[in-house]
């Protein structure tokens, strides 16, 4: 059965955008996010929560108290700058290596490493081509790897280290589309979404 294509009447997303939603106005749950983000949520009250989760964690002899995934993009840099020069945390920036560096991500991250303690690891280079290829020929998508290894290997580093504050960027999902059950929380436990050991 053919399926006929329609876009969001307030934006250009369509409904093959995987896991995308419409309301009864046609209007995608991207767009109604973005609406809720400008008009309905309290940023005085998540800016009070922000804080009380950093006294919480925050390291009281300079160690560590938080981990960022970094990619040496714009939500990566803003979160560390954040966190470090407005929060007063001292975050430990993690990041997984992509199969192929560009000239200006390279100096991005070179730049990055500059100001914030960074990891970054380098996945067998064989291996990660094979899983490139495999993730393209599968998922038309040969930049699944990296995505699984950016998502994953902050956390194993949090759990080495016992950092139990893991801050990303932006909710992909919520901001773009495609994540409406992921649009209303905060934030993640691990406890809850991975049944792994407490790290506190």
């Amino acid at each position: 059965m053919k399926k006929s294509i329609f876009f969001c009447t307030k934006c250009l997303n369509s409904n093959l955008r995987p896991r995308l939603t419409f309301d009864r106005n046609g209007i995608c749950d991207a767009c109604q996010y973005s609406d809720k983000k400008y008009n309905s949520i309290n940023w005085e009250t998540r800016n009070r929560m922000l804080r009380d989760l950093c006294r919480k964690y925050r390291s009281k002899d300079g160690s560590h108290d938080v981990i960022v995934p970094t990619s040496g993009g714009k939500d990566s840099c803003f979160v560390a700058y954040k966190l470090k020069y407005e929060y007063g945390m001292n975050p430990l920036c993690v990041s997984w290596a992509p199969a192929i560096t560009t000239e200006i991500g390279w100096k991005n991250m070179k730049l990055f490493s500059e100001f914030f303690d960074t990891i970054i690891y380098t996945p067998n280079r064989k291996l990660h081509a094979k899983l490139t290829r495999i993730a393209f020929e599968k998922f038309g998508d040969p930049f699944q790897p990296w995505h699984y290894g950016q998502q994953s290997y902050p956390l194993k580093v949090a759990m080495r280290y016992k950092i139990p504050f893991v801050m990303y960027g932006e909710n992909q999902d919520a901001i773009y589309g495609g994540g409406k059950k992921t649009q209303e929380d905060a934030d993640e436990s691990i406890k809850k979404d991975m049944k792994i050991k407490n790290l506190e």
